[in-house]
């Protein structure tokens, strides 16, 4: 069973006091189904309603405990149990502000996102897959942010030519759909989620080839697993990086929202875990 691992960036605001910040987290809570059977959808008959509230349990206990401030989610099912999750688990956090991109996937798991900050949402539309890419925009302090939450193409079958059909979707979107300027500024963007290619990968090199900045990057490599594989063949556990955090160089390079740093959060019951949970 593969466990979800979490991404952290706290971004920084110049207008406001110094030690304030910003904090953006991408989680694959894997399979959030609600318990209304869909015979359409593989698997949801594990979620009768005695799972499902132990996996929203679990699931709530981790979003609880990272704290951010805006969390981008893949493998949410719908918005019934999107805003399920943040009633009945978070409702004292202060995530009023919730969105779900419905897309064609067969088995029901779209990119969603929950937020203590008003937004604005649209779709990234992917030539050739049939998940959509969710995108936000943000107003912080006064200044915009756009936030792109990713799920690429997963690896049954291959997939790259998916996963590359992903990264040049997230490309057109910064170069052509989110402007370059806003109110005399330049706008910084954050891409993040789970793209199912490690760094060295096509699709991901293609990113940072096209001016993006993979903010893990700043971790020491042994650092930025964020899924274990059991490889029986070879008789050892291997470590992928299949999640990542890019930013575009306005947040790297300073503005009024600035990249301070990024960080792969594993609370020891996601890793040692093998019940049912995100």
């Amino acid at each position: 069973m593969r466990i979800s691992l979490l991404l952290f960036l706290m971004i920084c605001s110049s207008t406001v006091r110094a030690d304030d910040t910003l904090r953006i987290a991408f989680w694959n809570v894997e399979n959030l189904f609600d318990s209304h059977r869909n015979l359409a959808t593989p698997n949801e008959d594990l979620f009768v309603p005695s799972t499902l509230n132990t996996k929203l349990r679990k699931d709530g206990e981790i979003i609880r405990e990272l704290n951010a401030d805006i969390v981008g989610l893949m493998e949410v099912e719908n918005h019934h149990i999107l805003k399920r999750l943040v009633k009945e688990r978070l409702a004292d956090m202060g995530y009023q502000y919730t969105a779900l991109i419905d897309g064609e996937d067969e088995r029901g798991i779209d990119c969603a996102l929950i937020s203590r900050h008003p937004f604005t949402c649209t779709t990234i539309e992917v030539p050739g897959f049939y998940r959509s890419l969710l995108l936000a925009r943000f107003v912080i302090n006064g200044e915009p942010l756009y936030v792109i939450v990713n799920h690429w193409k997963s690896r049954f079958n291959d997939g790259s030519e998916q996963r590359m059909s992903c990264a040049n979707s997230v490309l057109k979107a910064v170069n052509e759909l989110i402007p370059a300027m806003e109110h005399g500024r330049l706008v910084p963007i954050v891409i993040g989620g789970d793209l199912n290619d490690n760094d060295w990968n096509e699709s991901v090199v293609h990113l940072e080839q096209q001016g993006l900045v993979n903010t893990l990057k700043s971790l020491p490599e042994e650092q930025r697993w964020t899924l274990p594989y059991d490889n029986r063949d070879a008789g050892k556990v291997e470590f992928d990086s299949f999640d990542h955090v890019f930013i575009n160089s306005t947040l790297k390079d300073g503005s009024a929202i600035r990249w301070a740093s990024s960080q792969v959060i594993r609370p020891a019951r996601m890793v040692t875990s093998r019940a049912i949970n995100g």
